[in-house]
């Protein structure tokens, strides 16, 4: 018994500073490893493979500026150009860059955590709470997303640790890295601009003069983070494509603040204890009730000790609230119309609200001086709530992972890799869709093709001859027939002759079953005495022309057969052809339209 007092004794002094740093580098490591870890059981989401096709293009201005969905991240765009030319479609790459950042934010967090607190077990203690947020792992674990908040982790500590040395009087050195800190987290996340409501508490938290004497001290400080903010704002305004939001109704805009508020609340239980289940792994809380009241429980009594105790704290947890009711009403009007209330629990927007979170339930914490004879009994109190919330936050980790490895896009890589490393590099592919459950509706080009050519490995596209292979939904190569829907049934001979650029129009005479719009594919038999190359446009019943993509190859000499495909949703009823040289000729065969499918 003696020696249990001993320990506990030894743990209420003050421990040493080298100590504390060590373990603070220790906990970020382990944390960081174990979550790449969990990491590489998945793989490439929708949008990793269409920011990796786009980072393939380089690193031109224009490519970096383009815009991600209604986003400029060119910071985004930047590093998935790194991954694009380092090494395509090696994920373990992804997964050490984001253990790298990880270990980073977390570093960060435990040394600011050591200049505010000084040497106390409390350092320790946040920077534990910090890595095994719930909130922000999904983040880590899907690339795009943590290509978006790590960096704003990371950054953004790096502000708050500027907003420290200012008021510490390393006023140069705060706006040496501070402004610039806040320009790249904002290069790769808008959102991450949030950070500054806890910048701004913590220097009203650091605040040891009067008021007036704070602001003439600060405004410089100010002034400098206004640079970034003004300069990132004119290239969003210069090149920028936001898209047009809508309001939900009232009754839908106070149920999904109820579901933004649950988020930080559950995390304060180790929730969400439970995540919506979807084909593949995403990061959206379906948190039960009991995980909100009992995080609402720990809420009112940190609220309680703040107000009590040291109510300057209260001023982070004032970031939080101006987070929590930002980010609620930014994703209500961005995103209530295409996806309801859904996307107010997804976690890609909540991933940075640990670090007010951390700061405000830490500091408050630590502002809890029992008296002598209620020690031992609140000791005890604070380590079960310790216990109970790492088994919370065990329990949502497990079930997010579980979800997570079951990503198909591994295996379905792994196996076009080898399937064509077989083949060999004259193999003639259709240009099909990568599957469903691995890149989404949303998804500006989900071809295979494009990964495949950024990903450096040899094939044709859709090359001339016999019918292309097929990739089918798990990776495999197929032989392949065309399943022709509708035909031009041209008869034979050279009844129609394509001369010049003058374009040739066919009916097409429907074969197969009804069918809506599709995106389809196309073989054309042909007869010429010359290398040539034709366009194909598909015409439906109102006038509308969806081109064909113009094939790669120049056509062959002789009677053969060319392949196109795949076009924009339409129901053809026509197909207009022409050629693209004016001196070609062409015989044209039968133009036959459908899917193909694995013989």
């Amino acid at each position: 018994m003696s020696a249990i007092w001993g320990a506990t004794g030894r743990l209420r002094a003050a421990p040493d500073e080298a100590v504390l740093r060590v373990a603070v580098v220790a906990v970020a490591a382990v944390q960081a490893i174990v979550l790449g870890l969990l990491a590489r059981r998945g793989s490439w989401l929708s949008d990793d493979l269409d920011f990796m096709v786009q980072g393939g293009k380089g690193f031109a201005p224009n490519d970096l500026l383009t815009p991600v969905n209604d986003h400029i991240a060119p910071g985004l765009r930047f590093v998935y150009a790194v991954f694009a030319q380092l090494a395509p479609l090696n994920y373990d790459l992804t997964v050490a860059w984001r253990v790298l950042m990880q270990a980073l934010a977390i570093a960060l967090m435990g040394f600011l955590l050591l200049r505010l607190l000084g040497s106390t077990w409390w350092v320790l203690t946040g920077t534990v709470l910090y890595a095994l947020a719930p909130v922000s792992m999904p983040s880590f674990m899907s690339l795009s997303s943590a290509v978006n908040n790590l960096p704003a982790h990371v950054f953004g500590l790096l502000i708050l640790h500027a907003t420290v040395d200012w008021y510490a009087g390393h006023r140069r050195r705060a706006v040496a890295y501070g402004p610039l800190s806040l320009l790249i987290s904002l290069a790769c996340w808008e959102k991450s601009g949030l950070i500054m409501a806890t910048a701004l508490a913590l220097a009203l938290y650091l605040r040891k003069v009067p008021l007036r004497q704070w602001l003439r001290q600060s405004w410089p400080l100010g002034a400098a983070f206004v640079v970034p903010v003004v300069a990132f704002g004119i290239l969003y305004g210069t090149h920028g494509n936001p898209s047009d939001g809508s309001w939900p109704s009232f009754g839908k805009l106070l149920g999904q603040g109820g579901r933004a508020f649950a988020v930080p609340i559950g995390t304060l239980a180790g929730g969400p204890w439970r995540w919506a289940s979807f084909d593949t792994p995403f990061g959206i809380a379906d948190a039960p009730i009991a995980a909100v009241v009992l995080g609402a429980l720990v809420l009112v009594v940190l609220l309680l000790a703040a107000w009590r105790l040291d109510r300057r704290v209260l001023l982070l947890w004032g970031s939080l609230l101006a987070y929590v009711l930002t980010t609620w009403l930014l994703v209500s009007y961005g995103r209530s119309a295409l996806f309801g209330s859904v996307f107010t629990v997804h976690y890609h927007y909540w991933s940075d609200s640990s670090i007010p979170l951390t700061l405000a339930v830490v500091l408050t914490a630590r502002s809890i001086r029992p008296r002598l004879d209620w020690a031992r009994p609140t000791a005890a109190a604070i380590a079960c709530c310790l216990v109970a919330w790492t088994a919370g936050v065990v329990v949502s980790d497990a079930g997010f992972a579980q979800s997570w490895g079951k990503n198909p896009a591994r295996p379905y890589f792994d196996n076009v890799a080898a399937e064509l490393d077989k083949a060999g590099p004259s193999v003639s592919l259709w240009d099909v869709s990568l599957p469903s459950k691995i890149s989404g509706l949303l998804a500006a080009d989900n071809r295979l093709s494009t990964v495949l050519r950024t990903a450096g490995i040899p094939f044709r596209l859709q090359g001339p001859g016999a019918d292309p292979y097929l990739v089918t939904e798990t990776g495999e190569v197929r032989p392949s027939t065309l399943k022709v829907w509708a035909t031009s049934h041209t008869p034979g001979g050279c009844a129609k002759e394509l001369k010049g650029t003058s374009p040739v129009t066919l009916p097409l005479r429907k074969v197969g079953p009804d069918q809506g719009p599709t995106r389809w594919f196309a073989k054309l038999s042909y007869l010429t005495n010359q290398e040539v190359r034709v366009q194909a446009e598909l015409i439906d019943a109102e006038g509308k022309v969806v081109p064909m993509p113009l094939p790669d190859h120049s056509w062959p000499t002789g009677f053969t057969t060319m392949y196109f495909g795949q076009s924009d949703l339409i129901q053809a009823t026509a197909v207009r052809l022409r050629a693209v040289d004016p001196d070609d000729t062409v015989c044209l065969g039968e133009f036959q339209l459908g899917l193909p499918v694995a013989s």
